[in-house]
C-alpha cells in the first residue's frame, strides 16, 4: 500500500460502516473505482458490517458531519487498538494487509466463537436430555422385564399346583371357602372367596405330624382381591395327620393365637 492509499484507509473503513459524511464519501467512492486494493478492503469490511449487524440504518448523506466524525473517531480508535493488540501478540509481525485490517478477522472469529459456543451448549443440553430419556427408558424396561418375569414365575407356580390338584389319585378334602388336596406326596390348599384378613393380619397354615400333640407353623399368605389363593405347603404329606388354618399377626406365629378356621384330618 502506498502513502496515498494509506490516506484513504480510514475513510474506506468508515464508508463501509455507512458513517462517512457525504462530503468525504464522494471522494472515497471515486477512489474505490480506481484502486483495487482499497476496493477489496471495502468489500471485506462491508461483509463484516452485514455479519455483525453494525451497518448504519441511515445513508451517509443523512449523517451530520459532527456525528459522523465522532463515529469515525470511535471506529478508527477501536481498529487501531485491535491492530496494536494484534501486533503485541503476534511474532513475527503479520503481513501488512492482515495488520491493516484485523477488524474483519477479529469480527469473524468472534462470530464463529459465539456460534460454536452456542452450538456446544445446545449439543450438551440435548445430549443430557437424551441421556436422561435413555436412562428412564432403561429403568422402565428393567421394571417391565422384572414384572414379566415375576408374572411368569407365578403362572408357572400356579400351573404346577393345578397339575397337582388334577393329578390322578389326588385326595380332596372340603374345608370352608375351599379344599385341601393331598397329591403325589404334597399338600395343596385351594381357596375361593376367602375373606380378607384384618389389617395387620395374615392367614397361616399349620401341620400336625402323626403322633404329635401340637401343630407346627407352616407358611403364611394373603388371598387376592377376589379371595382366591392356591398354596402348596413346603412340608411333605408323608407322616402328616392333619392341616389347619388360622389368622395370625403379620409375619406369622410360632403357636396359634386365634381359633383355627379349620382343622382337616388327612385320611
Amino acid at each position: 500500500m502506498n502513502a496515498y492509499e494509506d490516506d484513504f484507509s480510514d475513510s474506506v473503513a468508515v464508508l463501509a460502516l455507512g458513517a462517512l459524511p457525504a462530503a468525504e464519501a464522494d471522494a472515497v467512492v471515486a477512489h474505490l473505482r480506481t484502486c483495487e486494493h482499497c476496493r477489496r478492503d471495502y468489500d471485506d469490511l462491508r461483509s463484516v458490517a452485514n455479519l455483525v449487524g453494525f451497518e448504519a440504518e441511515s445513508t451517509p448523506t443523512e449523517l451530520d458531519d459532527l456525528s459522523s466524525a465522532r463515529m469515525k473517531a470511535r471506529v478508527m480508535s477501536a481498529v487501531r487498538a485491535d491492530v496494536a493488540s494484534h501486533a503485541r501478540r503476534t511474532a513475527p509481525v503479520a503481513p501488512a494487509r492482515a495488520a491493516t485490517w484485523p477488524f474483519y478477522a477479529a469480527a469473524a472469529a468472534l462470530v464463529l466463537a459465539v456460534i460454536t459456543s452456542l452450538s456446544t451448549i445446545a449439543t450438551r443440553s440435548q445430549l443430557a436430555t437424551d441421556e436422561q430419556r435413555i436412562a428412564l427408558l432403561q429403568s422402565e424396561e428393567t421394571a417391565r422385564q422384572a414384572a414379566l418375569a415375576d408374572a411368569q414365575a407365578k403362572r408357572d407356580e400356579l400351573a404346577g399346583r393345578l397339575a397337582l390338584i388334577v393329578a390322578p389319585g389326588a385326595k380332596h378334602f372340603a374345608v370352608p371357602s375351599g379344599e385341601v388336596i393331598e397329591t403325589r406326596g404334597r399338600i395343596v390348599i385351594a381357596f375361593a372367596h376367602l375373606p380378607a384378613a384384618p389389617d395387620g393380619k395374615v392367614y397361616q397354615a399349620w401341620t400336625l405330624a402323626r403322633g404329635a400333640k401340637a401343630v407346627a407353623p407352616s407358611l403364611t399368605f394373603t388371598p387376592d382381591a377376589t379371595g382366591t389363593a392356591v398354596i402348596e405347603l413346603p412340608e411333605s404329606a408323608a407322616g402328616l395327620a392333619a392341616v389347619a388354618l388360622s389368622v395370625e399377626p403379620a409375619g406369622g406365629s410360632k403357636v396359634p393365637t386365634t381359633k383355627p378356621r379349620f382343622v382337616q384330618a388327612l385320611s
